[in-house]
């Protein structure tokens, strides 16, 4: 009797994860969709003009797909992962240029309106405003 009460807990367990499975009530992560990031990060999504030595350059940020983008234009969009425990600031990887951490600054109204950008590979540091 008591190997007949083991097997029934056991299909009951397999059952429920089944359920669980087949339903799609489970998740390890929760994705936010892209209607929640853009209100998640309205303030500092856009295009930021920079100035360099060479000329300047337009960075806009955008959300699609479920993911935070940067894109400078030359066809290769990165994707923004927040680093933890900073308030909008970021990393993005480019498979050419290397690590970027992205940073959100509020100008002297409280506004994000700056963005510094910096990428140690290639000794690029450099502080953009947003078009608005």
């Amino acid at each position: 009797m008591k190997d007949l009460s083991k097997n029934r807990v056991f299909v009951a367990i397999v059952f429920l994860i089944v359920c669980f499975l087949v339903t799609g009530n489970f998740s390890f992560t929760q994705e936010k969709s892209d209607e929640d990031l853009q209100k998640e990060y309205a303030p500092i999504l856009g295009e930021y003009t920079f100035q360099t030595e060479g000329g300047s350059f337009t960075l806009k940020f955008y959300i699609e797909s479920g993911d935070l983008w940067a894109d400078s234009g030359d066809g290769r969009p990165a994707t923004m992962k927040p680093i933890e425990g900073e308030e909008f600031v970021f990393t993005a990887e480019d498979p050419i240029s290397g690590l970027f951490k992205i940073e959100f600054m509020k100008n002297d109204q409280g506004e994000y309106t700056l963005c510094h950008v910096s990428n140690e590979a290639m000794g690029l540091e450099v502080e953009g405003t947003k078009i608005k």
